[in-house]
This record gives C-alpha cells, structure tokens and sequence, in this order.
C-alpha cells in the first residue's frame, strides 16, 4: 500500500477508529457528553483539523456493544472553497469487544453508514487536501498492509453516499452522487456496490461484485471482481481475480471495453488516440506499480480488426504508451483520424450514431449554401494539448489493407510522440506491388504547428494504377518517386496551404498500352488500326514528373513520358491551397498518322474531380461555351494540322532523369530507376555540403514542356536505347 493510498484512508477512517477504541475506554463511566468532546479533541490534535460531532452518541453496552453517532463533520484544508472534507448523516455500528479482549481483533457484526459525504481535492501545485499533521505511530495501523489483518465486518451497508474527487494538476473530475453498497454474510456473501454521478463531466454508472469478506481476509485465495463501467458513450466490463486487493495489484482480470470513439478515450484516461468509428477490444488487463498493461486484446475498430499489446507507465510526468498493434485486415478509410479527418458514414461503413448525425449536418450545411463539397484535406483542428499531454512509441502493422480505390497492399507504421512532437519513423505502405516509406515530423509543441514529410515512392508498377481496365493488361514498369514538404498551420487543411517543397516522379522503362498511348494523342486512325488488329504494349523509354512549389503553389517545372510510339510534354500548376489543378499536356506522335487530331489537353478542377479535355489554342475548359468552342476548333484546324510528320523525338533520357537527382542526391529512389533502364546506376555524388549547393550547378537540357517540344532542335541525341 503507497503512502499515498494510506494518507487517503486516514482521513476518512482515522475518527472512525478512534471514536471506537475511545467509546472502550469510557464504557465505564457511560458519559456520552464527554466521549463526544474527547473524541472530537483526538482527532483534531492528530489531524490537525477540527472534528465536531453536532448529534447524539448512543452507545448500548454489551460483548455485542452498539455505536450510534449522527451528524458528524470534518473540516477541510484551509484553501479548500468547500468547508468539510468529510461528512456523515449517521455511523451506526456493532463492536465485538470479546474479540477485541481477547483477540485482539477487530470484529464487526454490523456497519451502517448513512449520507456520507467525502471530498477529495488536489491543487494545480500539488497540494493535497487529505495531507495531515499525524504522527506514523497513530496513522500505521489504520490501514493493514496484510489482507489477514482487515477488520471483519459481517454485514456492511452504505445509504445516500457521495464522493467528490477533484484533481486541478490531472484536470480530473468525478462526482459519485448516489452510492450503495451493501455486504451480508461474513462467509460467503458477495460485496455489492452501486453509484452513479458523473466523470470528467460525463454521465458515469458503476456496478461492482466482489468477493465476501472471507475471500478478502483470506492470504491465500484471489479475490474475485466483477465490475461494470459507463462513462458517456464508454462501456467496459472487469472479470477475474486480484492477488492483493489491498495494494491494488496482481490482477487478473479480462477487460471488455466498447465505444464510439477512440479519440473520445482522452478525457477519460488522459492518453491519446486518433478520431475512430465504433469499437470493441476484449484482452487481459493488469496493473503493477504505475504500470497498467492491457495485453493479448482482440477486437474490432469500424470495418477492421486489430490486436496486440498496449502498456502504459504513469510515473513520468508524461504518462509513456508502448503499443504493438496487428491488424489481418485494415479498411483504409479507418485511418483518417491520423490526419485530422473523420471515419465516412456511408451505407457500407461502420460509424457511430454521433458520427452519422454530424456528417449529415455537413452535408445540409453544404447544400443549403448550395455548394458541393469538393475539399480533400480535413480542416479539423489539432488538439495540440492532447500531443503534449502523453509521450508513445507506437507500431501498428497491417497485414492486408482494403482500399478499393487505390493500389495499396499492407502497412508497418512505427509512430513516436515525445514532448509534443509526433513523428512517424517511418510508416511504409505497401503500394502497387513497391513501397511508400513515409518520413514525417509534426511539431505541436508550439504554435503554429510544423510539420515536414519526406515520402519515398520505390518500384511502383504502373499496372496497378489504372485499375480493372483493359489498358492495365498491356502496361508494366517501376515507378519512383519522392514528395518533400514542409509547412505550418493548426490543421491538415492549413499545412498543405502553406506546403513548400519539391515532388518527383520518375520512371525508367517498362511497357504502355499502345491503345492508351494513341487516344491520348487523339489519333484516330492508330486508335482504329489497334481496336481492329488489337491492343499491344508499347516500351516506354522515360519519364519524368517535377513539382516545386512554396506556400501551396505547386509549379510542374517538368513534365515529359517517352515511349517508343510518342512522346507527351506538359506544363501547369497545382494550387494545394484552393485544392485545384490545371495542366496542359501536349502528345507529340513519333510515327505519321492521317487522322491525327493533334491537341493541347488540359486537366483542371478540383482534386477530387479533375476534368479531362481537348483545348487546341489554350482558351480554357472551366465551361461549356468553352468546352463546345474547343471542339468546333479542332475540327476547323484539322485540315491544316501537320499530320503528325514524326515530329517526335526520342528524349535524351539520361538528361532528363539527371534533373531528378538534386532532389534524390543519395540516389535512394533513382536507384530503382536506373536499374529498370538496364543496370545503369546514379552518379555517385556525395551529398553537397552548404557551400557547394549555394553555388549554381549546370544542369542538361531536355524538353520538358509543350513550348520547348514544339520548337526542338535539328539534331538531338538519341538514346541507345
């Protein structure tokens, strides 16, 4: 038993005891008046707090003497706004005193305790209101540290009570309005207890059995526990046994725990999760110390499942959360609460009735401002007390993920929160066959909030990337990359905002449908010429995607795929703040074509809804006026178009890709790159220190966008490929 646990019961218990043994001691003399006054006296000499007994003291002598005290007060620390700690309607209790003469054993046939009332209070500085001037001679037997030395009572009953406890430094909160509790039988009785109140301003029930008082007593028998919890929309169950329930440790107990919220788990245990659709975790639970573990759990959170191990230690100033979760299969959409986002509330998806009732208040919210929600990134603001509040070291792992929508296979994630600074070290996403390896830094610390993400895109397979199509069955090829970004702001939405950085993606070789390749270039009597003879794969020499931008205005610097067929050029900009796009791409056809219907095409809208069309002079596709406009010109230019005279010319490939390596100087991703154009390999350059990346660097030229690949050159080298 802590010091901490015993200083808790002296409060309480010190004037129950010492009215008892002072009650002994004037038996004798039968003067109630006077018992009153020296019991009273006692307890404020060693308390250090004035004890008033305002009812009668009734005492009916006998080898089974009766007690009966009402309205007794015990007073509070001084900087305590509530006057009495401790309060009591009625003390009624049986005193076996040839137990006591004889035993010397405390025994008690029976404890009535009516509208008692404690108070628990601990200040922002620590201080405690049930610290007391006691000497350890009178407060050491108050609270038996051996399970064989705790009083007997056969029959105990508690009527009206009510326990506040408030704790300023933890911000915790609980207020017991209505306990009963009640124990008959001192062989085999159970201990029942019932109260209900509210914890951290939320609705809170209790339910608990135990043991009787023999298994309590008993050295050598666990004590059994059964105990049911509600706290707000919180449901969990305790079953098993406890070793030392007087230490409160040694359990050995199974914890089935339900909610509609993961994240709603912070005010109720001051630790931090993620926003989650409904779950439900069945494990085993133990405490030992300031150590609670809650371990070979099972369950299910939304639409997957998970498993593991969570422990917890509490002695830091910061609690620290050591976690190893497995899950077989994980629905993606279940993650959006690691970016600030909520579980989706479709026909199909798993979410709470809160949940459902706040999604559907977006949506009325959006439809009567008569807009359309075309928004990606979350704008839910971080909880940035709840980063500083604990310290976690976290590994989440994923053996299968659904994602219908996107090529993504599994995921091993470690995650490390440390002083308010969450980082992911990193989170690698099995993706179309490759990996994603996310490097990322989210520094809540301060205001604003940083971050700074360095994701490495490694031998992607084209192929799964468009998906269930019939293009997909004649396209292959590794596909590299990397996205560097920094930022700030207080929510996912306001980062992307303020995101400068660069972004590459590369690719090395590989094969294309040709089908695919020509409707790009509107070429139509190749489009003909394939559906009829069928549709076979092209090799694709290179490519090359570059983006650098600042303050969420992204430029495409260069934007070049060569293929052995055709070569497609492109130019534009990504605003993350507006959350648009708007590319122009221009195919250049390397072979001649009669029905080639050459033409700029642009991609613009918002990125959840990118509109793809033919725009021959650049006027724009934001309307209809202008999308019918750019159809009637194509055909009025048709006649005049250059028919496609294999203009095209293979790309100097190794120059294209050398503009990727200022982004990749170690050559972690272009590796891979270079490997799939035959086993060529990066330059070895070593990083450039300060001084040398200050300075400007020659870089080799290679058309990279629609204007550079109208007006190329009259020779330019060929790629040995």
């Amino acid at each position: 038993m802590t010091k901490r646990k015993r200083r808790i019961l002296i409060g309480i218990g010190a004037f129950f005891g010492i009215a008892a043994l002072a009650l002994v001691i004037f038996i004798a003399a039968l003067d109630t008046n006077r018992a009153k006054r020296y019991v009273a006296t006692t307890v404020s000499k060693a308390t250090g707090r004035q004890l008033d007994i305002n009812g009668d003291l009734n005492v009916d002598l006998g080898w089974i003497s009766r007690v009966s005290v009402t309205d007794i007060q015990f007073d509070n620390a001084g900087w305590s706004k509530h006057p009495h700690m401790a309060e009591l309607g009625l003390l009624d209790f049986e005193v076996d005193l040839w137990q006591l003469i004889r035993h010397f054993r405390w025994v008690f046939p029976a404890v009535t305790i009516s509208e008692p009332k404690v108070i628990l209070e601990k200040t922002a500085q620590g201080a405690v209101n049930w610290d007391f001037r006691a000497s350890d001679a009178m407060t050491q037997p108050v609270v038996p540290d051996k399970r064989t030395e705790f009083p007997v009572i056969k029959k105990l009953t508690i009527k009206r009570g009510r326990l506040l406890f408030d704790d300023q430094l933890s911000k915790t909160q609980v207020d017991l309005n209505s306990i009963e509790a009640e124990a008959a039988g001192f062989l085999d009785a159970p201990v029942k207890l019932k109260a209900e109140g509210s914890y951290q301003k939320l609705p809170l029930a209790i339910s608990f059995d135990g043991g009787s008082y023999e298994n309590l007593r008993s050295s050598t028998e666990p004590y059994p526990v059964q105990l049911d919890l509600v706290v707000g929309k919180l449901k969990a169950k305790i079953d098993g046994n406890m070793t030392e329930p007087l230490e409160m440790k040694g359990e050995d107990v199974t914890l089935d725990i339900q909610g509609d919220d993961m994240g709603n788990l912070f005010p109720i245990i001051r630790l931090v999760f993620p926003k989650t659709p409904p779950y439900r975790l069945k494990g085993h639970l133990k405490h030992d110390g300031k150590v609670w573990s809650f371990s070979k759990f099972s369950g299910k959170v939304g639409d997957s499942d998970l498993s593991g191990e969570i422990r917890v230690d509490t002695a830091p100033t910061r609690p620290m959360m050591k976690a190893d979760l497995l899950s077989n299969l994980l629905d993606f959409e279940d993650l959006a609460g690691f970016i600030g986002g909520t579980p989706k509330t479709g026909t199909n998806e798993t979410a709470s009735k809160k949940q459902k009732k706040q999604a559907a208040a977006k949506q009325k919210k959006e439809s009567a401002a008569d807009k359309k929600s075309d928004r990606i990134f979350p704008d839910q603001p971080y909880d940035l007390e709840r980063l500083n509040s604990m310290d976690a070291d976290v590994r989440l792992r994923a053996k299968r993920i659904l994602a219908p929508n996107l090529p993504i296979d599994d995921l091993n994630a470690v995650l490390k929160l440390s002083g308010g600074v969450l980082s992911f070290t990193p989170a690698t996403f099995g993706v179309a066959n490759g990996r994603m390896e996310i490097y990322s830094t989210f520094d809540g610390s301060d205001r604003p909030s940083k971050v700074k993400v360095d994701a490495r895109m490694r031998q992607l397979d084209l192929k799964r990337f468009l998906g269930d199509s019939s293009f997909a069955k004649k396209s292959v090829g590794p596909i590299g990359g990397r996205i560097v970004l920094a930022g700030t702001g207080e929510s996912f939405k306001d980062l992307m905002a303020t995101a400068s950085g660069s972004t590459f993606l590369a690719m090395g070789g590989g094969e294309i449908s040709g089908m695919l390749v020509e409707l790009a270039g509107l070429d139509v009597a190749e489009s003909l010429g394939r559906l009829v003879a069928g549709d076979k794969p092209i090799a694709v020499r290179c490519g090359l995607i570059d983006l650098q931008g600042k303050n969420g205005l992204m430029d495409v610097k260069t934007l070049v795929f060569d293929t052995a067929d055709s070569v497609v050029y492109g130019e534009g900009k990504i605003d993350l703040r507006d959350e648009k796009l708007d590319v122009v791409i221009l195919p250049v056809p390397k072979d001649f074509s009669p029905l080639s219907l050459r033409s700029y095409i642009r991609a613009r809208g918002p990125l959840n809804n990118v509109s793809v069309f033919p725009d021959p002079i650049k006027t724009g596709t934001d309307s209809l006026v202008k999308k019918i406009f750019n159809v009637l010109t194509i055909l009025l230019l048709s006649p005049f178009q250059p028919r496609d005279l294999a203009q095209g010319k293979d790309v100097d490939c190794d120059a294209l890709l050398a503009n990727a390596e200022k982004y990749d100087p170690q050559g972690l991703v272009l590796k891979d790159i270079y490997k799939a154009r035959g086993g060529k390999s990066p330059p070895t350059a070593p990083v450039p220190t300060q001084q040398q990346a200050s300075r400007p660097q020659p870089e080799k030229k290679t058309p990279s966008s629609p204007r550079e690949a109208e007006a190329p050159k009259e020779t330019e080298p060929r790629d040995s490929d």
